[in-house]
């Protein structure tokens, strides 16, 4: 069968159908000039794709030489003839530049010119493929452009063996070498002698063969010797076909980026070193607190029961000045101890283990409602659903609340009595406790400072305490996972929020 296939293949009428069917290809495509060319270069065939891209019709060109494609700086230099002794000698031919259409505009095409023997070897023409390739070069040169008017990075391409193609004025800037220094030379100059030992050059270029994409930092060398640290990526570049054809490559200089972030680490060093001996202090400090405080009591219970027990039992006998002054040391005395206890209850908030739970928050707040006396605990309003809880250490929530209510009620204007709103509700994933009062206010310049322990805005005698409640609502708060802030205007009084997780 394939003998007969053979035979049948060389008679004239397969011959009549293959020409056929050649030419019917030829002259259905469209976007590309395909013809023919005799041995001098005379056109011999024409196909619509040449009438369309060069504008001649087939009876104005068959016959005519095909230097009329080609622009008067071409015809100097005689390359037309250049091309066909290229092409006849080595078989093809292949370039892209300017052509010329029959209108005399310019495009910018891509030729392959093919030679074409006979039986015997001998040459009797060349097939000339051209396309025009115009928008293309526009796309390009403007691509080219915009990479060259990039000056803050490095933007060039390299072969697949690493050796420069492409090189734009950020290149230049970065790396200090002019286009022509560095064409043609491997990139792996820019990497430090280690880098080079270590054979990291091909390595990244692999890298970025097999998985796409490359990215890294490191230190890079520019032409004068100095080092710089840089954010480099590598893509692979492929043709249609897939094969790799170079890579292109983006740097940039992230010298100073690098610099400040090892001054943060530095300085996040130092600060971790302060904080711990902050830390260190502050516990020793919490620990010579609570043993000074524990060790206060004891003398201050004996000095407050020795003067009550002369103002009970000798009052008869005691001048009136002696009777008054055992009186201010039984009120000094439970001042100091009031203090020594709120002293214990801040050191005891750092060193006890909280045990969360769910709390409600009704019941917490009635339980901080009946530390008041009768007449405060009848001034205050509270608005909170039965069932809101939320999680925190009992305990300790309420002390923080039993603080904030009694502020509420101590700090008022002269002569007017409390009036104290308690809302209580769900925001998101937290509830909200907020303690309103119609109080004397807090001016904005005072409002974080209250906070800090043995801070007071008044006098003793005008509004007692110790200067410690509010710095203990701030650390139990805290270390339930809370937090507190504080609304406040002079002369209408002040809402205390805090927000804890709900249950």
């Amino acid at each position: 069968m394939l003998a007969s296939i053979r035979r049948t293949s060389v008679t004239p009428e397969t011959t009549l159908h293959s020409e056929h069917v050649f030419r019917t290809l030829v002259d259905s495509v469209k976007d590309y000039a395909i013809f023919l060319l005799t041995p001098e270069g005379d056109v011999a065939s024409w196909n619509p794709g040449a009438e369309r891209i060069k504008g001649y019709k087939t009876a104005e060109i068959i016959g005519k030489n095909f230097r009329l494609f080609y622009p008067p700086d071409d015809l100097v230099t005689d390359k037309p003839g250049h091309e066909l002794k290229v092409a006849a000698e080595v078989g093809s031919f292949e370039d892209e530049g300017w052509r010329l259409r029959k209108d005399g505009s310019r495009f910018w095409a891509n030729v392959i010119i093919t030679r074409i023997l006979d039986e015997s070897g001998r040459l009797i023409g060349f097939g000339k493929i051209t396309r025009d390739l115009t928008d293309r070069r526009e796309v390009e040169l403007q691509y080219r452009r915009l990479i060259e008017g990039i000056t803050d990075y490095a933007i060039y391409s390299v072969d697949p063996e690493g050796r420069v193609t492409s090189w734009n004025s950020g290149a230049k800037r970065l790396k200090g070498y002019e286009a022509e220094e560095v064409i043609g030379q491997n990139f792996s100059k820019f990497y430090t002698p280690e880098d080079v030992a270590a054979n990291l050059p091909a390595q990244v270029l692999e890298t970025a063969a097999r998985d796409g994409h490359y990215e890294a930092e490191g230190w890079r060398v520019r032409k004068n010797g100095q080092r710089f640290w840089s954010s480099v990526a590598i893509t692979p570049i492929r043709d249609e076909a897939g094969t790799l054809v170079g890579f292109s490559k983006i740097t940039r200089d992230v010298t100073d980026r690098k610099a400040l972030v090892h001054q943060l680490q530095q300085h996040s060093k130092e600060l971790e070193l302060r904080v711990k001996e902050r830390e260190q202090t502050n516990a020793e400090l919490e620990a010579f607190s609570y043993s000074v405080s524990h060790d206060l009591r004891a003398p201050l219970r004996a000095i407050e029961g020795f003067a009550d027990i002369m103002l009970q039992d000798f009052a008869g006998e005691l001048p009136d000045e002696v009777k008054e002054s055992l009186r201010h040391i039984v009120t000094a005395t439970m001042r100091m101890n009031r203090l020594i206890q709120d002293l214990l209850t801040y050191s005891r908030l750092s060193r006890i283990e909280f045990k969360l739970e769910a709390v409600n928050v009704r019941s917490v707040v009635s339980d901080a409602c009946n530390e008041l006396d009768r007449d405060a605990r009848s001034r205050v309003s509270v608005s909170a659903n039965p069932a809101l809880a939320i999680r925190a250490y009992k305990p300790i929530l309420r002390q923080v609340i039993s603080n904030l209510l009694t502020n509420a009620v101590k700090f008022t204007q002269p002569e007017t009595p409390p009036s104290v709103t308690i809302h209580a509700c769900r925001r998101g994933d937290y509830v909200s406790i907020e303690v309103t009062d119609q109080g004397i206010g807090i001016a904005p310049q005072h409002q974080e400072r209250i906070f800090q322990v043995f801070e007071r805005l008044h006098n003793a005698e005008e509004y007692p305490g110790t200067g410690i409640g509010l710095a203990i609502v701030r650390r139990g708060i805290i270390r339930m996972g809370g937090t507190v802030s504080l609304r406040s205007e002079m002369g209408k009084g002040s809402t205390f929020e805090i927000r804890l997780p709900s249950a």
